[in-house]
């Protein structure tokens, strides 16, 4: 028997918000194809099968590399531009063995990466495959815990994750994600 967490499991990066688990991140841009995508089909077009072939499933493989991206990492680049946090950064880093709580009221941390993959063939460059990957939070009743110049914990909160990925300025995928900020990693 199997039993469902009383919380949402929060998601490590950005392809755990876009891509459910059995359906792997892979098989997940299959709307990279050459069919798909205007930019890759004129790239591949001339190529003999075999070759388009994988020339496509090695651009959706670095595609999905490049989507393993940290959330935490974001969000505390994001919040290392809010003053409250850096002051009481400052402040412990100053005074040893010192920590502090700040409480973040309702605010949203947005980050966009403008990753790409370059088509090489025979040592030609045949396409360059632009891809834009979104990722907002809105967080709201959020303490922060800062010891020595750093954040060390996070006492209550509750954060929505949306994640969008765009090719070539289309979104392909978009996904989104709850959790409460105390419910354990998994």
């Amino acid at each position: 028997m199997t039993t469902t967490p009383a919380y949402p499991v929060r998601p490590l990066s950005a392809v755990d918000v876009l891509f459910s688990p059995g359906e792997g991140t892979v098989s997940g841009l299959a709307t990279l194809s050459a069919e798909g995508n205007a930019n890759l089909g004129r790239a591949v077009r001339n190529l003999p099968p075999m070759t388009r072939k994988k020339s496509v499933t090695q651009v959706r493989e670095a595609a999905a590399g490049l989507l393993d991206i940290k959330l935490t990492d974001l969000l505390i680049a994001g919040w290392s531009q809010y003053h409250d946090l850096t002051s009481a950064a400052r402040r412990t880093l100053a005074a040893p063995g010192s920590s502090e709580l700040v409480t973040l009221v309702t605010h949203q941390v947005t980050a966009e990466q403008q990753p790409y993959v370059d088509v090489h063939v025979d040592g030609h460059l045949l396409a360059t495959i632009r891809l834009t990957v979104t990722v907002a939070f809105d967080v709201s009743a959020l303490i922060a815990g800062i010891s020595a110049g750093r954040l060390v914990a996070v006492h209550t909160g509750h954060c929505d994750i949306s994640v969008t990925l765009a090719i070539d300025g289309v979104d392909v995928a978009t996904g989104g994600h709850a959790w409460n900020c105390l419910a354990p990693s998994r």
